[in-house]
């Protein structure tokens, strides 16, 4: 089944594996760091460092969810992977919750 639904697509250059949904940075590897800089979501695993991958940077996705996330909220990357509801002052917010999640569940989120 396909989770996700992109509307831009841009092909990066990875200097790291991982695994199709994973958060990207704009270094081409999976970002690993809480509120960590996002370029967008692989829309397919990497296991070659230097194989060029399709990353979708704006649409609407399923990704795991940190920690507790209501209908709405600002998102940020997540230190162990997956997202978590921003701080007060988030300095890389790249998505919004459009449903809620507990944490370690599923949350739809869009990407913009």
């Amino acid at each position: 089944m396909q989770n996700f639904h992109d509307i831009l697509t841009v092909t990066v250059q990875s200097t790291g594996t991982f695994a199709a949904m994973d958060l990207i940075g704009f270094n081409g590897a999976a970002v690993a760091a809480a509120d960590a800089p996002v370029l967008g979501i692989a829309k397919s695993p990497n296991t070659v460092i230097g194989d060029y991958a399709a990353v979708m940077t704006i649409g609407w996705a399923r990704v795991r969810a940190a920690g507790i996330v209501s209908v709405g909220a600002k998102l940020v990357s997540a230190a162990g992977g997956g997202v978590q509801v921003a701080g007060a002052t988030p300095a890389n917010a790249f998505a919004t919750a459009l449903t809620a999640a507990a944490a370690g569940e599923f949350v739809d989120i869009l990407i913009r």
